[in-house]
């Protein structure tokens, strides 16, 4: 997946009517490139009006173009325990004037949530999206027991394992993380708890990487402890 990003050292500072409240939050954007066939996508940036499909990836005229997802592009939202209990489709406006078959707004990307989609061309599916970066000492994304499909709630890439701002190893023994790539389909990672690190293919340490806006599966075991509530816990204090 193509992605760049830049996130501004711009300040959006609102100030209260007759206070001296200030409110300081971090603003970027994102270039998003989608590719054809299935990924998993997530969004790191809270966005206005709100982080659901009709903002994130309007479809206002059915048809593909590099702002708007094409006919028939499906995404497909996750619910632990349950499995994929929402799907939405891009139809065209004759069907729904939004442009997704149920208006869009049933699949939210918030920030440490991920989802499946299909892209069914030929070219990369692009949009950019604009957002403030969440912000505190412990942003908890919760990894409930069994497989969860998240993202992380930072707009940061690398080694979830050296990158300091997206770091993931307080997992449990035997853990396991799914990547996905279109082309080289899927990667499995198990976690080594002595080490506090994934394995792949026996390395211990193999690199698990990721880009800004790539989701993936994990699993929270409950094969060698009491199944419990697990959490990606990541901090960023601009």
């Amino acid at each position: 997946m193509l992605i760049s990003a830049l996130l501004g050292a711009l300040s959006s500072v609102s100030v209260m009517a007759q206070t001296n409240v200030y409110s300081l939050n971090v603003v970027g954007y994102i270039n998003v490139s989608i590719p054809p066939q299935w990924s998993i996508l997530t969004c790191p940036l809270q966005c206005l009006p709100d982080n659901t499909l009709n903002t994130l990836l309007p479809n206002t005229n059915g048809y593909f173009n590099q702002v708007s997802p094409p006919l028939h592009t499906l995404v497909y939202a996750w619910t632990p325990g349950q499995g994929y209990l929402v799907q939405e489709e891009a139809v065209t406006t004759n069907a729904n004037a939004s442009g997704w078959r149920t208006g869009g707004a049933d699949i939210a990307l918030t920030p440490g949530s991920a989802v499946f989609i299909y892209n069914p061309f030929s070219t990369a599916l692009s949009n950019t999206w604009v957002g403030t970066v969440t912000s505190g000492t412990n942003l908890v994304n919760p990894l409930l027991p069994g497989w969860n499909l998240v993202g992380s709630i930072l707009p940061a890439s690398g080694d979830l394992v050296t990158t300091s701002l997206i770091s993931l190893t307080n997992g449990q023994k035997q853990d396991l993380l799914y990547t996905y790539d279109p082309v080289l389909s899927w990667a499995e990672y198990l976690y080594n708890a002595a080490d506090a690190a994934w394995t792949a293919g026996g390395v211990t340490n193999d690199p698990v990487t990721t880009n800004i806006t790539q989701g993936f599966f994990y699993y929270n075991t409950t094969r060698f402890v009491t199944a419990t509530n697990n959490g990606w816990v990541e901090s960023y204090n601009p």
